[in-house]
């Protein structure tokens, strides 16, 4: 972070001071939350997490990981994925969905299909180190219209992920002019030991 701009360094501790709030609820205080070199918290043995920040919201999730074995967290505000971008984000019949949506709704729902594919990159990542595209997921929202709900990944390619774990549902949120979405990989959905656990 020595050479991060302001407005990156104060989202950064933002981010950290939210990560240890939800760590002091499993009685865990004062524990220095690293960087590892790819950028990725390292966290406490015992315990999976995620953090989230985008201009004007900070968060983060924290679960023991004989409960979870991976989640990911992700927050957005909605409409900041511009028409431009569309394509990049979205395979082509997620573009068919969200043109058959009225013109208002749309940049929510690409949003969404975002925040919902950012979480679930940030679940899977910890776990199997891929990276991955924003095509190599296809998002489902059968709770489409409704503030909260459910949303389904689909993989479009072999993913490490899928070799250790079903894939988890999601959840997302509309809230003031975000949108948040989770995933959370149950330890009792483990197929097999990923890499390192």
């Amino acid at each position: 972070m020595a050479h991060a701009r302001l407005k990156r360094l104060q989202e950064f501790a933002a981010g950290r001071a939210c990560a240890r709030a939800a760590l002091a609820h499993f009685g865990v205080h004062g524990f220095a939350l690293r960087a590892a070199d790819d950028r990725q918290p390292l966290w406490p043995a015992g315990y999976v997490g995620s953090i989230t920040h985008t201009t004007g919201l900070c968060a983060a999730a924290v679960a023991a990981r004989t409960d979870i074995l991976a989640l990911g967290l992700d927050s957005e505000r909605v409409g900041a994925p511009t028409p431009d971008i569309w394509s990049t984000i979205c395979r082509e019949e997620e573009l068919a969905w969200v043109a058959s949506l009225a013109a208002d709704e749309r940049p929510a729902a690409v949003t969404l299909l975002f925040s919902a594919k950012e979480a679930f990159y940030k679940c899977q990542y910890p776990l199997v180190t891929e990276w991955l595209d924003f095509h190599d997921l296809r998002i489902e929202v059968p709770d489409w219209g409704e503030s909260t709900g459910v949303f389904r990944t689909h993989a479009m390619r072999d993913l490490r992920f899928s070799r250790y774990a079903v894939m988890p549902p999601g959840r997302y949120l509309f809230h003031e002019q975000f949108v948040s979405a989770g995933v959370a990989a149950a330890a009792d959905a483990a197929m097999t030991a990923p890499p390192g656990q």
